[in-house]
């Protein structure tokens, strides 16, 4: 009876365990996670060069592993073999827009959603702080006649301009004076009144090299110098909040008294007002900019009119396939567009991109048409071990950037600064600095750490007050000048922004890549394969069909052949397999297992191993009847020698299974992964509910003397048919 108890407790056991996994699949929602191949997603093969040592390329998998967390992706499959990184994203297009009750208050025009508050009273005082500003759109550098010598698109480039222009000796081989406009009248002068132009003459140049004008005399060439002036020559319109003026604190006031002298009164004053919010105060998560760089003050009039408080009671979120918020709008457009900047596409183009950010002193800028070449220009040249980071960040470089007004020049820079390493934290703003304008622009704000926080204050120390273009900081991302901003004042406390005419997307990719470190090698982009969610569900429900068919088919061969004991290893199988995929479930909710085709094609293949083990226990308890014993005499012997076979069987597949694992990649792992994890099961289901169960029916005097379906049709009808001389 004890002995009885004890199998009754072990089969209780397991049905147990089934029950909690059904609980686990119906009431606590447990899904395996499906790999790319079983709902859609993203494949890209990326390579480093040959003979990279292993500590970086560990570096860029745990860097490129950061972006694609910041992404909100569910479960991506991250692998480094040598010199190659294969990342799978499965299901990063899926993500999805809904729509949740909110209570905002947002500044809306013409469509466009400014920030919202939760608080109205922020919001309108906001709306009140909005002027129409004046900014120039066109600064012009001119001379004494009032004709432009080179014309900007800021005030800062034309006196940086300004500041840079020489006056020196004219050499033989320069350009015509006459090729350029003439700064003075002076200059116009006939030949024979002067010295000869290559002896004696002077000349005004430009920044970059080119020549202004040239002169008879030094004099002259002075004079022309100090008549050039800047004029602002045209002008755009602009929204810009202006916060109001702290009114004075009120001060006690002097009155003469009748007897002459001044007696002071102080009268009470009144307790200070709430400070208004400002523009900072909103939310300005996926805002657009204030209208700016409008033609007109009337069309900007009408835009500040169209300008309101708007009471908000819904909002559309975006969700990922991993269930992370990746940001929240007023307008389903807005939502929709933040969607698809979320997919495939852009993840794609942002984990594989170098993104190396470099900070220079600006030595030198000087015309595209310079002979000096640009540093590692070609894509044959940044595979060489000359132009890797290491190798540049000692030297001068040159590199190509704007100056503004659609000009290209190039940039003789010094050695970094800082670069991407030295970024604690960095983020994508909507600029709400008090200059006029700045609303309108995204820009990336930093924080350094304790070393390029150090080196920026040497660097901008030294910057502040030096000759242009010295006085400028450039900006470089991977190779090219997005911005050249001239230091005002030295930057001591590690932190400031980084601009550059972004885009909301360009800035929120730039601060991605900031905040997931740069990556130490740069990494050439094989193939990329994309699987649609589409062809994922073809393949898994084809994959759910083939394992169905199989356990289909088995019960019938086993239930025909065994009888009764067929039944018990159908029961069995259905445990193993609930049991199997309760494991794969809780692999992917706790150790990121992403099911794979491959990985279905291994549990099927598993049943197969499972149905193996039911056929060699009762082949053996065959073997057992045929020499004389009674089926519950047999049952014992039977199991230990089948059992010892078993074990050894599993154990070669579960071997296999394991070199398999070490040694292949990518989708292959996921097969010999759940092959292994299904054959360790099957040693488990058959150890704790076969065996006793076989041993219970072996024990009941009616199940095993079932006519045609007892335990002695299964086992005994052969060996009865031999003797009977069949």
């Amino acid at each position: 009876m004890r002995r009885n108890r004890a199998l009754w407790a072990s089969i209780i056991f397991v049905l147990v365990l089934v029950l909690a996994s059904a609980l686990g699949f119906f009431a606590a929602g447990l899904r395996p996670t499906l790999g790319l191949d079983l709902q859609g997603g993203a494949s890209v093969i990326l390579t480093a060069p040959k003979g990279t040592p292993p500590d970086v390329m560990q570096r860029a998998l745990e860097n490129i592993r950061n972006r694609v967390d910041a992404f909100g992706v569910g479960e991506p499959d991250i692998a480094l073999s040598g010199t190659t990184i294969e990342v799978q994203i499965p299901g990063a297009a899926e993500a999805t827009v809904q729509r949740r009750k909110t209570d905002l208050f947002c500044l809306e025009g013409a469509d466009l959603i400014h920030g919202c508050s939760k608080n109205e009273d922020d919001v309108r005082d906001v709306l009140k702080s909005l002027e129409v500003q004046a900014e120039p759109s066109q600064v012009c550098v001119v001379d004494g006649n009032g004709e432009q010598v080179e014309c900007f698109s800021s005030r800062a480039q034309a006196e940086t301009y300004l500041g840079g222009v020489l006056v020196g000796p004219k050499t033989e081989g320069s350009p015509s004076a006459s090729t350029s406009p003439s700064p003075s009248p002076s200059s116009s002068a006939s030949p024979s009144e002067g010295p000869s132009p290559a002896a004696s003459a002077y000349c005004l140049t430009a920044p970059a090299g080119d020549r202004i004008g040239c002169f008879k005399n030094r004099a002259k060439a002075q004079d022309a110098k100090d008549a050039l002036k800047i004029e602002v020559t045209k002008r755009t319109y602009c929204l810009v909040p202006v916060p109001p003026q702290p009114s004075p604190s009120p001060s006690a006031s002097a009155a003469p008294s009748a007897s002459g002298s001044p007696s002071v009164s102080a009268s009470p004053s009144a307790s200070p007002s709430p400070a208004a919010a400002t523009f900072a105060d909103l939310d300005l998560s996926g805002a657009d900019p204030l209208p700016c760089n409008l033609g007109s003050r009337e069309e900007t009039d009408a835009a500040l009119t169209a300008v309101t408080v708007v009471h908000e009671e819904q909002q559309f979120c975006v969700v990922s396939s991993a269930g992370k918020q990746l940001g929240c709008s007023v307008k389903r457009d807005k939502a929709e567009d933040l969607r698809r900047q979320s997919g495939q596409e852009r993840l794609l183009r942002v984990i594989g991109e170098t993104a190396r950010l470099e900070e220079r002193k600006v030595l030198e800028v000087v015309p595209a048409t310079d002979p000096r070449p640009i540093t590692c220009g070609t894509a044959k040249e940044r595979d060489l071990p000359r132009c890797s980071f290491d190798a540049l960040k000692k030297k001068e470089v040159v590199y190509p950037g704007p100056i503004g007004n659609g000009q290209v020049a190039k940039f003789v820079l010094g050695p970094v600064v800082i670069s991407g390493e030295n970024f604690r934290k960095a983020g994508a703003v909507l600029s709400t600095g008090g200059q006029l304008g700045a609303v309108s622009q995204w820009t990336v704000t930093f924080q350094l750490d304790s070393e390029g926080t150090k080196r920026f204050a040497e660097a901008t120390t030294q910057a502040v007050g030096a000759p242009p273009p010295t006085d400028q900081i450039a900006i470089v991302v991977d190779r090219v000048v997005i911005s050249s901003p001239t230091v005002q004042s030295a930057i001591t406390g590690g932190s400031g922004e980084i601009t550059g005419n972004f885009s909301e997307a360009e800035a929120k990719d730039l601060a991605t890549q900031l905040n997931a470190g740069a990556l130490p090698v740069e990494l050439t982009r094989q193939s990329v394969r994309t699987v649609s969610p589409t062809l994922g569900d073809e393949s898994l429900h084809q994959g759910i069909i083939a394992g169905l068919a199989g356990l289909v088919l088995l019960f019938v061969y086993l239930l025909f052949y065994y009888r009764l004991l067929g039944i018990v290893a159908w029961l069995g199988m259905t445990i193993w397999a609930v049991l199997a995929l309760t494991l794969v479930s809780i692999a992917g909710d706790q150790f990121g297992y992403a099911l794979s085709l491959a990985g279905v094609a291994g549990l099927v293949i598993s049943l197969g191993v499972t149905a193996d083990s039911y056929i060699v226990f009762f082949e053996r308890l065959k073997d057992e009847v045929r020499s004389g014993k009674s089926p519950r005499a047999a049952v014992q012997p039977a199991f230990a020698r089948a059992y010892k076979t078993i074990v050894a069987a599993d154990i070669v597949t579960g071997l296999a299974a394991a070199v398999l694992y070490i040694t292949a990649v990518s989708s292959v792992r996921g097969f010999a992964l759940t092959l292994g994890v299904a054959t360790i099961l099957d040693l488990f289901v058959v150890y704790f509910f076969k065996r006793p169960t076989v041993f219970l029916i072996a024990k009941n005097e009616r199940l095993v003397s079932l006519r045609g379906f007892g335990l002695t049709s299964g086992v005994a009808a052969e060996a009865a048919r031999e003797g009977a001389g069949l």
